[in-house]
């Protein structure tokens, strides 16, 4: 069964505290963004976590996607 990985990129710099809500996603601040690697996400997961960041008026730079096996 294959999994999927997202790297997410978002306008500005988020908090460590905001990042350790959101469960399996780690982040790494860069300049003027911050990047989101998240664990294997199905598709409902993936909605429900941009769903969040819209919700919380943070903007979307990019999103990619890598496979792995599991």
């Amino acid at each position: 069964m294959s999994s999927t990985r997202y790297t997410i990129v978002v306008r500005g710099r988020l908090s460590e505290r905001f990042v350790s809500g959101l469960p399996d996603v780690s982040m790494r601040p860069g300049t003027g963004t911050t990047r989101l690697d998240t664990e294997p996400l199905d598709q409902s997961q993936l909605h429900g976590l941009l769903e969040r960041l819209r919700n919380l008026a943070i903007e979307l730079v990019s999103i990619q996607e890598s496979r792995s096996t599991s």
